[in-house]
């Protein structure tokens, strides 16, 4: 059984790394957004793609209301809830089954 308890711990903890990276980088592109002629960057623009694999979906069904738009917070509070639904019950799964 130790086996699987390892398994499930290793996949929350590798779910729970990827999530905090992704939320790292839509407050990133948030923050970058505001400057002035940061579109012009090639970084800008890869954090941006990554961003956009969370908030594309969000997006098509909320959005921006008038200049302001609300999906990065929305996507934080998504991925937020993912870390401690999901990889928190893998991460406590795998400790139950050790």
């Amino acid at each position: 059984m130790f086996i699987l308890g390892n398994l499930f711990y290793a996949m929350g903890y590798v779910l729970r790394i990827f999530l905090n990276f992704e939320m790292t980088v839509i407050i990133i592109t948030a923050i970058l957004s505001w400057i002035p002629n940061m579109y012009s960057f090639k970084f800008y623009h890869i954090l941006r793609d990554i961003a956009e694999i969370v908030e594309r979906p969000i997006r098509k069904y909320i959005p921006p209301i008038g200049y302001i738009d609300i999906t990065p917070l929305i996507a934080i509070l998504i991925l937020i809830f993912l870390d401690q639904f999901m990889a928190q019950s893998l991460i406590d799964l795998g400790w139950r089954l050790k």
